[in-house]
């Protein structure tokens, strides 16, 4: 049985809580590590491992986080970096390899969106402070058939958020089944935008897509994204590195490893209404790029095997830039 929150927070300080930079938060009903240091700030929630702020010193906020979040046990909080495992959205517009897979292990007609490991409390297994400006979070979710009957494998996910100039994040899939699994990933960035009007995606321009708002139909490249209503798209054979360009004012770079697709998605205006935990006006500040392995570009793998899905965000004032050129 899991521990009640406040034994769970006397055992975080006792771990954690004198390390410089450090401090133990409970939100409504769900407990967060808060990370300070000479670089940058941010908050990582031990349900889900899903950070919901990450900011540099004298910067904008570049994650977003809806301030109608419930934080409670089980309910995924809206906004902030979800990690999506072992499906991305509903279960049933996953491949078949990864539908069948889930089937065999579960009754239940109801299935959560984007998989389990997301409301699941993880284990914060260390803090390293790397130095002054450095700090390493490393999160644990161990996997057997008391973890959740969705996913009777033994394995392992490991997670390391890594908090400085840059925000890194790891994720480590380790199969120590004897089984060969399927499954389908996601880091699913939401980001943070002053004006969604006036924002654009950059690196997308080569890529084939499929809209999902269109009967799933697969599309040639386009120019630079410019988002002025609902999108809803998988990218395939992504480039490593994509740019979401606030005009004249700041440029967010995402660079990836370990992904083959990428997805884009903002609810504008009527679905943001009918959206939970989401302002009806959220839309125009935020939008999602998200580092993943979705569709046909799902993953198989070998008993122990590991994968590894990571993106490093970083930010830079493109106003300043231009002043100096």
């Amino acid at each position: 049985m899991p521990l009640d929150l406040g034994a769970q927070m006397q055992q975080l300080y006792r771990n954690f809580g004198e390390l410089p930079g450090i401090t133990i938060e409970l939100h409504q009903q769900l407990l967060a590590v808060r990370v300070d240091n000479q670089k940058a700030s941010a908050t990582v929630f031990l349900q889900g491992a899903q950070v919901t702020h990450y900011q540099p010193n004298e910067a904008k906020d570049i994650i977003w986080c809806s301030d109608q979040c419930d934080y409670a046990p089980g309910s995924a909080l809206r906004g902030g970096i979800p990690i999506c495992w072992p499906w991305f959205g509903d279960l049933n517009k996953n491949p078949t390899e990864v539908q069948q897979q889930i089937a065999a292990n579960n009754d239940t007609p109801t299935l959560p969106s984007h998989g389990f490991v997301r409301n699941k409390l993880w284990e914060l297994s260390a803090i390293n402070i790397i130095d002054g400006d450095t700090t390493q979070l490393i999160f644990q979710l161990l996997l057997d058939d008391t973890t959740d009957s969705l996913w009777p494998y033994a394995g392992e996910l490991t997670y390391t958020v890594t908090i400085g100039s840059t925000l890194s994040l790891q994720l480590c899939i380790n199969n120590k089944s004897d089984e060969t699994v399927s499954f389908c990933n996601a880091l699913h960035s939401y980001f943070s935008v002053d004006a969604i009007e006036r924002t654009m995606i950059s690196g997308l321009e080569t890529c084939r897509y499929t809209d999902t708002l269109e009967e799933w139909i697969e599309k040639d490249p386009q120019e630079q994204l410019l988002i002025d209503g609902e999108v809803d798209r998988f990218y395939w054979d992504t480039p490593d590195q994509i740019h979401i360009i606030e005009q004249n004012q700041r440029e967010i770079s995402i660079e990836s490893q370990g992904s083959n697709s990428t997805v884009v998605w903002n609810p504008w205006i009527e679905k943001s209404v009918r959206l939970s935990q989401f302002p009806s006006d959220g839309y125009k500040n935020m939008v999602c790029v998200e580092t993943a392995n979705v569709g046909r570009d799902f993953v198989q793998l070998a008993p122990n095997q590991t994968h590894t899905l990571a993106v490093t965000i970083s930010s830079k004032d493109r106003r300043l830039r231009q002043n100096s050129q």
